[in-house]
């Protein structure tokens, strides 16, 4: 007699779908600082470019560990 398939958790799905908004919200954070800090201080384009590379790096990092952790997570079976 053949088991039913396993139902992922809800808890789950909704970890999966936050990855994809990892990386564009860290880098819109960076942006929005460069952009604030730079009319503040009057050195428009400089920060605004340097946070907006602080943004893409810091999402490309919180993806990584966010998936080597989703992946050590994961049982084989599943």
């Amino acid at each position: 007699m053949d088991t039913p398939p396993r139902r992922p958790s809800l808890r789950r799905l909704a970890e999966l779908s936050s990855y994809g908004l990892i990386l564009p919200s860290s880098i819109a954070v960076g942006l929005f600082i460069g952009y604030f800090l730079d009319k503040w201080l009057g050195t428009h384009p400089v920060l605004l470019l340097v946070f907006f590379v602080l943004g893409v790096v810091s999402g490309l990092l919180s993806l990584a560990r966010a998936l080597k952790r989703h992946m050590k997570d994961e049982s084989p079976d599943e």
